[in-house]
């Protein structure tokens, strides 16, 4: 399945937070969050303290917001926990956590398009993450909950599926989430602005 490159530095170089979410990915402030090469993942439970929400002083945890934080729409039908995503040396990010709803083909044919869904919901500390709209392109401002951010529209470019980003700055640090959909008839950004609107009631 396609996986998530890392949040860079272009565009949320958390997309260019889901080539997203391809880092959230360069072309696009999600396009470097989309998903393109295989990102370190930890499942949880076995928590890499490097990059564990407390250890790194985020004002939230991505993975403890769990799948209650998206709409009914989008969770699978079994709790699938989510992934703590371990930043690589160029992400924007400091600690971050995947959460994947795909479906693969229903039959055997090795041509079947897999339909994705993941998201990456990041943390980033206060300086990393370019939050101006001048310093993403395409974007749009949006209030996620009172707090004044960004969201940016546009396609996975290895998947070639519906991706956003949002973008919120916090009192302290940066929170971000890219989204990549081609499996749910669901605008992708009202998905984004959901649970970003979940994470700036949790935070200051």
């Amino acid at each position: 399945m396609t996986t998530v490159k890392g949040l860079t530095r272009g565009l949320l170089t958390l997309a260019a937070a889901t080539a997203c979410l391809t880092a959230l990915p360069a072309a696009h402030a999600a396009a470097t969050v989309a998903a393109q090469d295989k990102p370190k993942q930890i499942t949880l439970g076995d928590l890499d303290p490097r990059v564990d929400a407390k250890t790194v002083g985020a004002p939230y945890d991505p993975c403890a917001l769990g799948w209650g934080a998206f709409p009914a729409k989008v969770r699978p039908e079994t709790d699938k926990k989510p992934r703590l995503r371990a930043p690589s040396a160029t992400d924007v990010f400091r600690t971050g956590c995947r959460y994947d709803n795909g479906e693969l083909p229903k039959n055997t044919d090795p041509n079947g398009k897999i339909k994705n869904f993941f998201a990456l919901v990041v943390w980033a500390k206060p300086g990393e993450m370019k939050t101006a709209q001048a310093d993403q392109p395409n974007s749009q401002p949006h209030t996620f909950g009172g707090k004044a951010g960004l969201i940016i529209s546009g396609t996975n470019k290895t998947s070639k599926e519906p991706l956003c980003t949002g973008i919120i700055p916090l009192a302290n640090g940066t929170a971000a989430i890219a989204i990549t959909n081609g499996r749910f008839g669901i605008d992708t950004c009202s998905v984004v602005k959901h649970v970003g609107e979940v994470i700036a009631g949790k935070t200051p």
